[in-house]
């Protein structure tokens, strides 16, 4: 083979070398555009996730402020309703500061009424407490009217006109 055949064939090997080179090349541009793409997308819904997570940490602390100022209410409000409860306590102990529970006083068998218990009680004021000039404000019975066979009477609950009276009666009473 002569000089000019080998370089003939050296310069078509070398063109088909090249554009198999070519190709390849073209090839891997293609692969790392599309990578660059994918990098870029990518890149992109990062930054999207980073600005969304940095939103919800911020709506994190004003949550937690509010949180915080909603406990700090509630227990304001904890505080106060136990404060009133103790004051209401105390004025429903203040209005029954007059008021005496009697026991064991028999009832008539037929709808004995309010006026009737006071009268009754009046007499046991004065007759046995030795308590004449007592002022009753009111005497009533107790809880639902109990069937005719029933041995326990209700109890009379007696309010007084004065502290001093029911002290006299339980005074006396002892």
């Amino acid at each position: 083979m002569d000089l000019d055949a080998v370089k003939v064939l050296l310069e078509s090997q070398e063109r088909t070398f090249r554009s198999a080179l070519e190709l390849v090349v073209e090839q891997w541009k293609e692969r790392i555009r599309l990578v660059e793409g994918k990098m870029t997308d990518l890149t992109k819904s990062l930054e999207f996730s980073q600005a969304e997570i940095l939103d919800l940490k911020n709506n994190e602390k004003v949550l937690q402020k509010l949180n915080k100022d909603k406990q700090v209410a509630v227990e304001e409000l904890q505080s106060r309703v136990a404060e009133l409860n103790h004051r209401l306590n105390y004025q429903e102990d203040y209005t029954r500061r007059n008021n005496l529970r009697i026991s064991g006083l028999k009832e008539q068998p037929v709808g004995e009424t309010w006026e009737q218990t006071a009268v009754n009680v009046s007499k046991i004021l004065e007759d046995k407490l030795q308590l004449p000039s007592v002022n009753l404000e009111r005497a009533h019975r107790v809880g639902p009217a109990a069937a005719a066979a029933s041995s326990h009477p209700r109890a009379v609950v007696v309010r007084f006109r004065n502290f001093s009276d029911r002290e006299a009666a339980i005074r006396n009473a002892s």
